[in-house]
């Protein structure tokens, strides 16, 4: 088994933000939408962990004539690398908490900027989530932390949100064996079937998500900022309108599953998951082959 101890490199501690931005974050969220935060990461632990179990092997004997034994383990450490352009909390955690649930003992939230203020909700999702150690980088000093992570030769998990921390990704680390990115592919859109006027609360999502464009259909209701449009009542023309997020009741998700990747119905505003981001992401896996003893 590999050693347990890791560490990131003692010189990152200098772009953590500083305990005031956190706390003066925290108090000037509502009680509300910290609780839509709260239940995100509820449900994401529930989702994919906490796990008891880090790591295992297996052994077996096939027919064909050859044994195997795998092995997998939590990595060591784990990386979630965003950018300014991502404004919602439960997307970032959609990210951060699958680490921390599958048992990765360092992880590490990197913000790559230029400066630009820190979005409060950002601030205070990682707070609620209880991630310890976050930072504020420029794009050269993310790379020289990723170059410096390649060359440890230690298994890592990275994910990547948002155009400015993607160019972080060169050729060069790609090619590191032992550190595996994940990058999620999607369109800032979303379709919201409204029963009635209040089947969701369309405050909620303009506070989680403020940079997706909504597009409302069914009953008309107040529209709570400019990133939502109501586009008619037509249940066809909302499922026509799906490009890869929906927002529909409980009774309409048969109908809308196939045609969406994230279907999410009342009382999951403040919620989101990557379905492409498994539990295997944070593991280190390896496999044996052998013939006899």
């Amino acid at each position: 088994m590999r050693s347990p101890s890791f560490s990131f490199p003692d010189w990152i501690r200098e772009f953590v933000p500083g305990d005031e931005l956190f706390a003066r974050a925290y108090s000037d969220i509502s009680d509300r939408n910290r609780a839509w935060m709260k239940t995100a990461i509820a449900r994401l632990h529930d989702w994919y962990g906490p796990r008891k179990v880090t790591g295992g092997e297996t052994a077996l004997r096939w027919r064909a004539g050859f044994d195997s034994r795998s092995a997998h383990d939590a990595v060591d450490f784990a990386v979630v690398l965003f950018d300014g352009s991502l404004l919602s909390p439960s997307r970032l955690l959609a990210a951060l908490v699958p680490a921390i649930a599958g048992g990765v003992g360092s992880v590490l939230a990197v913000r790559v900027s230029s400066g630009t203020p820190w979005r409060k909700a950002i601030l205070t999702g990682l707070e609620l989530a209880g991630q310890e150690l976050v930072v504020d980088m420029s794009e050269l000093q993310a790379r020289r932390l990723f170059n410096e992570l390649r060359e440890s030769n230690r298994p890592g998990a990275v994910a990547v949100l948002g155009p400015r921390a993607a160019v972080i990704k060169t050729n060069e680390l790609q090619a590191a064996s032992r550190i595996s990115f994940w990058r999620p592919r999607y369109t800032r859109a979303a379709a919201i079937w409204m029963d009635d006027e209040s089947t969701f609360d369309l405050d909620a999502l303009a506070f989680i998500h403020p940079d997706i464009v909504f597009s409302v259909f069914g009953a008309e209701p107040e529209l709570p900022a400019e990133n939502f449009s109501y586009e008619g009542e037509g249940f066809d023309s909302f499922l026509d309108a799906i490009m890869d997020v929906a927002y529909v009741p409980a009774a309409r998700v048969g109908q809308t599953l196939g045609r969406a990747r994230i279907v999410l119905g009342p009382g999951q505003e403040g919620c989101w998951i990557w379905p492409d981001l498994h539990p295997e992401h944070f593991q280190f896996q390896s496999i044996a082959w052998t013939t006899g003893d």
